[in-house]
């Protein structure tokens, strides 16, 4: 556990205004970019729910700012308590190791995540916080206790490769939409470089490890992760969301969630691409893809 804690350290170090460059650039303003093709239109007092919304919560935070009426959900305990409060409830929901990382992160590395998105987004975040209503849900991450049809806009970002029964989750989605409305996802793709999601490897082809064998998740698995990954294919969630939903975008995102770019292809060695031959050269390159769907 305490390799863990270090790597985490140095994580957080290397990236924390990174993360909140990401955050708002590449996740709030390309959410709000794509739903125009559709005439979304402002967020304001639109229902969003926040799905798997983290332990900071960026999503939450801008679409509150922007007026909309939010519900931050994760299966993870994030709610804004005080340190110790926040610490003995983490660990009754989850465990000491994610109380410890949690506390970690707050201590050393959350002030300064969110002065970096202040600066980036234009604005404060303190009055947004009190406006959001923030949920822990059931850890199996599938049933949600909220009314049927409560939202215009669900987002769910990096969190469909964590569900267990992706088809329950897809009945879920539309049971919670409101006709017309509107889900939008990232899913990591688990086959891509970075899709074992080993920190060593999160920026492969900026910051390569040095430690961890490129796709070692797919390989020995030296170097396992704690998370859990569903391990599905791109036709594995676009059967699973177009038996409930309209599925109007299906399409691969790079690291920036902008359409195309493959990511580590400098890594697939033909010596690597031959032991890895039973996946399609496309799979081990995309980083991952953009799901959105509309209710009908």
């Amino acid at each position: 556990m305490l390799l863990e804690i270090l790597d985490l350290f140095s994580y957080h170090s290397r990236f924390s205004e990174r993360f909140a460059e990401h955050d708002h650039n590449n996740v709030f303003q390309k959410v709000k970019r794509d739903l125009t093709k559709y005439e979304f239109g402002e967020l304001k007092r639109k229902r969003v729910l926040d799905l798997g919304c983290g332990q900071r919560y960026p999503f939450s935070l801008q679409c509150a700012a922007a007026g909309a009426e939010v519900i931050a959900l994760d299966t993870e305990y994030i709610k804004p308590d005080i340190l110790p409060i926040a610490f003995y409830r983490t660990v009754k929901y989850s465990d000491l190791k994610r109380a410890l990382k949690s506390a970690i992160r707050r201590l050393f590395f959350d002030r300064r995540y969110y002065r970096a998105l202040e600066a980036i987004a234009g604005g404060t975040f303190n009055a947004s916080r009190s406006l959001i209503e923030f949920i822990v849900a059931d850890p199996t991450g599938t049933n949600y206790n909220l009314p049927d049809e409560s939202f215009d806009l669900i987002v769910s970002n990096a969190v469909l490769e964590h569900v267990v029964d992706v088809p329950l989750f897809a009945r879920e989605i539309e049971r919670l939409l409101v006709s017309g409305g509107f889900f939008y996802s990232i899913a990591h793709n688990f086959y891509s470089l970075s899709g074992g999601h080993n920190m060593d490897w999160a920026f492969p082809d900026e910051f390569p490890s040095s430690k961890v064998p490129p796709w070692d998740h797919l390989r020995e698995n030296k170097y396992p992760v704690s998370v859990y990954l569903n391990r599905h294919k791109p036709e594995d969630y676009q059967n699973a969301f177009s038996e409930h939903l309209e599925v109007v975008i299906f399409e691969s995102r790079d690291i920036n969630h902008d359409p195309g770019g493959w990511e580590g292809e400098s890594f697939l060695t033909r010596e690597l691409a031959t032991e890895l031959a039973e996946y399609p050269k496309e799979l081990l390159l995309t980083r991952g893809w953009c799901i959105i769907c509309r209710k009908s």
